[in-house]
């Protein structure tokens, strides 16, 4: 294969798609696409002249007419048309320039449209190759690259007080005592992902899987009213929670480590903090004899029908908000004996 490396400005890209001579998703593409915030990030990168990756192309002469088809870097291409062709708008935190904020390509100042449309883009362009030759090529240029997952994409993407107040908590010493996450989940922040939905669900209750977390991210990247409030709110439930289980047979030994069934175990004890109740040692002893029956006793497998169902229901769907609060529900029995009501309902 004969590779020539050539750089053309986005002003050529936008006359290939405008001829029809463009071809930007082959079958052999994947089907993902970046999120606003990651096109954003790209134009803020063009408009400060910072070079970005290579693009890989095949050119195709038919009819005495240069096609091109892109090999890799679809999604930056996709990008970059969408806003020269005043279908992205720029907007904060993504852009650096905050005049910028709010406009569409056609609102910047014509010095910046210009300046956005001489940057040069630098391709591998390949003339006629067969389509094994193409397809073995996007092979090769993919096959040692990690893909960012979506938290490493949140970190990019959403800057702000959520995230950084998720990557403090994750490091406090109850996950590392509970050994939640192994040194691989943290490498990936998938550590900081699980605190991200622990965090959602004090400010708001119970939430749908992931797909709520990017909502969040931009949502709360300024906490109004700072993070104190918060960070200390979240600590006071891992502490009844430490409290709940001895040193004899701490979390970690038992299945309310497992994400789903601690995601649940929270959200129990931060309903009783939150209705205001009053925590009462003296019930400690049959609340934590409660839950060590329930860890020795919910199994797939079991004889009861109910602690069947909530193993099956931490497996199946586990991360869905009906099957959230289902369990929430179900551990609420066994550790309301712990709180006391609070006082304005006795007064009452």
């Amino acid at each position: 294969m004969e590779w020539k490396s050539r750089a053309h400005p986005i002003s050529d890209v936008r006359d290939w798609k405008e001829a029809n001579r463009l071809e930007l998703q082959p079958d052999f593409q994947r089907r993902e696409v970046w999120s606003k915030a990651a096109q954003i990030a790209l134009i803020d990168t063009i408009i400060y002249n910072i070079p970005i990756p290579k693009i890989y192309i095949k050119s195709i002469i038919r009819e005495e007419k240069t096609y091109r088809v892109v090999i890799d870097g679809q999604q930056r291409l996709t990008a970059i048309l969408a806003f020269v062709e005043n279908n992205l708008k720029l907007r904060s935190p993504h852009i650096s320039f905050e005049a910028y904020a709010g406009k569409k390509f056609k609102d910047l100042p014509e010095e910046i449209r210009n300046k956005i449309l001489s940057y040069n883009i630098d391709f591998n362009e390949i003339f006629n190759p067969s389509e094994e030759e193409v397809r073995d090529l996007y092979a090769r240029v993919n096959k040692y690259t990690v893909s960012l997952n979506k938290q490493e994409l949140r970190r990019a993407d959403f800057p702000g007080e959520f995230i950084n107040l998720a990557s403090e908590l994750s490091e406090s010493e109850f996950f590392s005592d509970n050994k939640f996450f192994s040194t691989g989940q943290k490498r990936r922040m998938l550590d900081v992902e699980y605190l991200e939905e622990l965090l959602a669900l004090l400010l708001e209750g119970d939430q749908d899987k992931k797909d709520s977390l990017d909502d969040f991210c931009e949502k709360y990247r300024v906490f109004h009213d700072g993070t104190t409030i918060i960070k200390e709110k979240f600590m006071n439930v891992l502490d009844d929670i430490s409290t709940i289980f001895s040193p004899e047979k701490p979390l970690a030994n038992t299945r309310f480590r497992q994400k789903a069934d601690f995601y649940s175990l929270f959200g129990c004890v931060l309903s009783f903090i939150d209705e205001g109740r009053v925590f009462r040692p003296e019930a400690l002893t049959d609340v934590r004899d409660s839950l060590y029956k329930l860890d020795k006793q919910i199994a797939p497998h079991s004889d009861d029908e109910v602690y069947r169902e909530y193993a099956i229901r931490c497996i199946s769907d586990a991360n869905s908000i009906s099957t959230r609060r289902w369990r929430k529900k179900f551990l609420l029995d066994y550790v309301r004996p712990l709180y006391d009501v609070a006082e304005e309902q006795e007064e009452e």
